[in-house]
């Protein structure tokens, strides 16, 4: 007779369900999750899932909206503007500690935090004096900003100085003229040798002071 005490399970809620969700798709990718494979890392069969979250498709927004709660309002700020720099920073900083939430991100729609942040930015940009129009375009300059230039860091993320990035760079190199196309051949190697850094608040401070420049 097998006297073994027998495994106890924490309980099974839509908080835990999502939890795990994000913690796998960090340590696996976003590809790697199905209900199947999360009730796994849960102990539980597939179908207790269902009894809280209704498809995967539901899971992934839910994942997505955890991740926004993560974001602060960046409330020690007093200026509008320096808000929204602060809170855009804040919310790069949280897609990249979850990779795939960027894409996932553009795709769900948003959950009870994502549009609280919505309406956090769209009032700051409202305090900060900008025209209603003008406060429209900003909201999406700088979402946009902040997606894409995090989406494109992620799909270029390797380190230049690896052999194989460097075989990568001489083989497309080796396809251009430094007659037709020198500063793109200059702009790559500025990237082999270490000469670049991050221009995620450089762009940000553009786009915000071009805001504010409009008269």
């Amino acid at each position: 007779m097998d006297e073994r005490e027998p495994v106890r399970r924490e309980p099974l809620d839509r908080a835990a369900i999502v939890a795990a969700g994000v913690a796998l798709a960090d340590d696996e990718g976003v590809a790697a999750l199905t209900m199947r494979h999360l009730a796994e890392r849960l102990g539980f069969k597939a179908m207790a899932l269902y009894n809280h979250v209704a498809s995967k498709d539901e899971l992934l927004t839910a994942m997505v909206d955890a991740v926004a709660a993560e974001i602060g309002d960046a409330s020690e700020v007093s200026d509008p503007l320096g808000r929204v720099r602060a809170h855009a920073i804040a919310t790069r900083a949280a897609l990249v500690r979850h990779p795939w939430a960027a894409e996932i991100w553009l795709r769900h729609m948003p959950g009870p935090a994502r549009i609280d942040h919505m309406e956090l930015l769209l009032r700051l940009l409202d305090e900060s004096g900008l025209p209603p129009d003008l406060a429209h375009h900003g909201f999406h300059a700088v979402n946009n900003h902040v997606l894409g230039y995090t989406m494109q860091e992620q799909a270029m993320d390797f380190d230049e100085s690896e052999p194989g990035a460097q075989a990568v760079a001489a083989e497309f190199m080796a396809g251009l003229s430094a007659e037709t196309h020198p500063h793109t051949i200059a702009h790559v190697r500025a990237h082999l040798d270490g000469r670049t850094e991050s221009s995620f608040e450089l762009v940000l401070d553009l786009i915000l002071d071009g805001l504010a420049a409009q008269p």
